[in-house]
């Protein structure tokens, strides 16, 4: 099966500018094209893109992908992201009890 870049981009939920993106920042692939010029991707590409998105979606940065996504070093660079993940909610935690303080302080001060 192969599809064009907007069936693709449709199929990944995402929009054609980002599969363009990602072929300009060399994450993504570029397909063979048919004689008319016109890129043919498969299904490799798709799965492909999906694990991108997804990689996205959980906070991963694009020059970070390449390496996550490898299958030599995919264990440890997601290890690596999911540390740094977690000391951001870690941080994020803090954030919300200085700020439920503050609200609470808040609260006293018009009682």
């Amino acid at each position: 099966m192969a599809w064009s870049t907007r069936e693709l981009a449709e199929l990944a939920g995402t929009t054609l500018n980002a599969v363009r993106h990602y072929h300009r920042v060399g994450i993504l692939d570029e397909p063979d094209r048919t004689s008319n010029g016109y890129k043919q991707y498969e299904v490799r590409h798709l799965t492909r893109l999906i694990l991108i998105r997804r990689l996205r979606d959980m906070g991963v940065p694009l020059d970070r992908i390449e390496q996550a996504s490898c299958p030599d070093s995919t264990e440890a660079a997601l290890g690596a992201i999911d540390a740094e993940l977690a000391e951001n909610i870690e941080r994020l935690q803090r954030s919300r009890s200085e700020i439920g303080a503050i609200l609470r302080g808040f609260s006293n001060d018009g009682a």
